[in-house]
């Protein structure tokens, strides 16, 4: 437990560092990283790192990934810089028929893009506000989607839980912890907007109605994030995807939740009316 505690102070001061400095460069050097990481360890898992090109030649990608979808020089580069990749992926196969499979090079090629991507989408909801602190505000809000419904699921279904949400895939998550969870977000996002409410100038004000209601459905996306990483433990029968986060695993146990709440956020933010009333 002191371990897990440890963890998680030292990740509380990398976050709330980066989001002090609120730097785009500094942004991307971290989200990049996870990414890279979380993808060597979904390789690993699906028992694909045999492979070294194909492996490194993903996870070298990955580290790529955020900076061409985000930063906006190189956005002429980015479908070419995909197709390429592809290519190689299909030569990769070509070539290293006799070893490699198309389900290896199409679940490594898929890991590549998909992880980045989704941690992308942290940056890119912060950049759809030009101003600092509605653009912090919202990536704070996008991770108390997803990791304060982890957390206020996982003690109220300790506590309270009796009917098993999906027993198949993860044994020990409960509806009544479902459900906790998804409350557990409405009150820290009520008190996320009331903080902020008191902090920000009179003229700017988060909307209550908007983002109450969105960050609930987010925690439900990120249940969604936790069960599809299940199913590939549960698949390649793995306990946890990595060990560089002592008490917590590795990266993508504790992203897989955000892997969904952030695209869905940024999807949403992007086309619904301002968080700011």
């Amino acid at each position: 437990m002191l371990t897990r505690i440890f963890s998680a102070l030292v990740g509380i001061v990398i976050g709330v560092t980066a989001l002090v400095v609120d730097n785009l460069y500094l942004y991307l050097g971290l989200l990049s990283v996870f990414s890279a990481i979380g993808v060597w360890e979904l390789i690993h898992a699906i028992k694909c790192d045999k492979h070294k090109f194909l492996c490194w030649f993903c996870v070298i990608f990955s580290l790529a990934v955020p900076s061409l979808i985000v930063v906006d020089s190189f956005k002429p580069y980015r479908f070419t810089s995909f197709l390429v990749f592809i290519m190689v992926l299909l030569c990769t196969m070509l070539f290293g028929h006799k070893t490699i499979t198309f389900v290896d090079v199409s679940a490594c090629g898929t890991a590549a893009f998909v992880i980045p991507t989704a941690l992308s989408c942290i940056i890119s909801t912060r950049l759809l506000y030009e101003s600092s602190l509605p653009g912090v505000f919202m990536i704070v809000y996008l991770l108390f989607c997803a990791w304060i419904g982890d957390s206020g699921a996982y003690f109220v279904g300790t506590f309270l839980g009796k009917h098993k949400l999906c027993p198949d895939i993860s044994p020990k998550k409960t509806v009544e912890g479902f459900v906790g969870g998804v409350v557990t977000v409405g009150v820290a996002v009520t008190v996320q907007c009331l903080v902020y409410n008191f902090l920000l100038p009179s003229t700017v004000k988060m909307n209550y109605a908007i983002l109450i209601p969105l960050g609930m459905v987010g925690s439900v996306f990120g249940v969604m994030g936790d069960l599809s990483a299940s199913v590939i433990k549960r698949q390649y029968e793995v306990k946890d995807f990595g060990n560089l986060i002592p008490g917590h695993g590795g990266v993508l146990d504790r992203f897989d939740s955000v892997l969904f709440v952030a695209p869905f956020i940024y999807v949403v933010m992007s086309y619904i009316s301002p968080i700011m009333q």
